[in-house]
């Protein structure tokens, strides 16, 4: 049955995605994060689903939809640099077998990146995104989420949908995920044009973040209690009623120190934080971010995709003795941070690159803020900007103890905000010109 529903699913999508580009570019959007083929046990079972929605997008807007194309400003050309200095670093790695496998998925991500403001340009679009963004990430820890609920959990146990040991289906990965979607959640709730605001509706997105949470808790990775902590700060920062958050968090905080909760498996996994100089974990990621800064020190410009397996590093015990691996194995201790990952494999004009990109972002979406603050009509915007703007820091935070730089989750965001950045330019020109409320965006844009 699964692998019919989600066969179904497909054929259904491609189906629609024969009638416009941004149609098609939401099905990619949904293979990208649900990755059926992988799920599925028969009929699409390994099939190239990627392939073939990204050739039906890109046919479709070739032929028909190329109209109104962004600027390519500073964003895409940062990002389009950084596309050539990923394959440039590939080609110089010394384990280029490695390199090249890594290239091809997250060379992949970057093309989409620069695509999705080019068929996600009006309001509609931009939010069918989204929707489809956190339907399909939904898709696979619903279940968790429930589970976590009902009881079970517990880190690297908590069965996934799909298994494995990659993208969602990695525990602390997911728990940042789920942490960058709760704002995405609160914008939708509160602003989108697709469903109905009524009380169904309102529950299903409570129920969404509910499950987010319980997910994150689920996992028992200590990285989803940093993005927990950055999601809560902003979201009291945002709130109006910050007397109210704060007496919350007190409140939560004080049931918390007067329960033991050293019995359960978060507990236990939350209780190593205060002993990382003694937790084998921890002390190994210190030890492989040691390593990368020595590395670029006399590799300044990295070492290519994968680079981790260079330090050699197995383990590193509880008293800092370290244990490598023996010489005709290539394998090593990973980064476990977007910082040091991109550090290691980009080198030094990688990093400046990868994080310009979002700085950049960061401050697009402040000018978008700045610009519609105070206009009734164009309130979503700002929102937009603002959930956009979370799920960035969120994931800055979450980020720095999980190798997810170059997952396509932090690049829906820089697409996106070229994309409403492109949108807000045309809004602001149609008010210019005066044209009517349909064209400038205020009511079906």
């Amino acid at each position: 049955m699964q692998s019919l529903y989600l066969t179904a699913v497909f054929f259904s999508l491609l189906f629609m995605g024969f009638s416009a580009a941004f149609a098609a570019a939401l099905g990619f959007v949904w293979v990208d994060v649900v990755k059926p083929q992988q799920l599925a046990y028969a009929i699409i079972s390994g099939w190239p689903l990627n392939l073939v929605a990204a050739l039906t997008m890109l046919g479709l807007y070739f032929v028909k939809d190329r109209k109104d194309p962004p600027r390519f400003g500073g964003l895409l050309w940062l990002l389009a640099l950084f596309t050539v200095w990923i394959t440039l670093t590939t080609m110089m790695s010394p384990i280029p077998e490695r390199a090249w496998l890594k290239w091809d998925w997250a060379f992949k991500v970057m093309l989409f990146a620069l695509f999705i403001p080019f068929v996600f340009r009006s309001r509609i679009q931009i939010e069918a995104f989204i929707l489809v963004f956190i339907f399909s990430a939904a898709t696979i820890f619903a279940s968790t989420g429930v589970k976590t609920l009902l009881g079970s959990g517990g880190y690297g146990v908590l069965a996934v949908m799909g298994g494995g040991n990659s993208g969602l289906a990695e525990g602390s990965t997911l728990a940042v995920v789920c942490a960058m979607l709760v704002p995405m959640v609160i914008y939708v709730m509160r602003h989108n044009l697709l469903f109905p605001k009524n009380l169904f509706t309102r529950c299903l997105f409570l129920g969404v973040i509910l499950t987010a949470m319980a997910t994150i808790i689920g996992t028992s990775a200590r990285t989803g209690i940093v993005a927990i902590g950055m999601l809560g700060l902003i979201l009291v920062l945002k709130s109006k009623k910050k007397l109210w958050w704060l007496a919350g968090i007190a409140l939560a905080g004080t049931i918390l120190m007067n329960i033991d909760l050293s019995a359960t498996p978060w507990g236990a996994r939350m209780s190593t934080i205060e002993s990382y100089n003694t937790d084998s974990s921890a002390l190994g990621r210190l030890k492989v971010w040691e390593w990368t800064v020595d590395y670029v020190g006399q590799h300044p410009t990295g070492g290519g995709f994968d680079a981790f397996v260079l330090n050699r590093i197995m383990n590193v015990t509880e008293d800092g003795i370290i244990h490598y691996y023996p010489e005709d194995r290539l394998a090593g201790k990973a980064f476990h941070s977007i910082y040091f990952e991109v550090l290691g494999e980009q080198g030094i004009p990688g990093f400046l690159i990868y994080f310009g990109i979002i700085l950049l972002v960061l401050a697009r979406l402040r000018a978008i803020r700045k610009t519609w603050r105070g206009h009734a009509g164009m309130a979503w915007m700002t929102a937009l900007a603002d959930a956009l703007t979370a799920s960035v820091l969120v994931f800055l935070a979450g980020g720095a103890f999980v190798g997810i730089a170059y997952q396509p989750f932090i690049f829906y965001m820089v697409g996106l905000t070229v994309a409403i950045d492109h949108h807000s330019a045309r809004v602001q020109k149609g008010l210019k010109h005066k044209l009517p409320s349909r064209e400038t965006g205020f009511v079906t844009s």
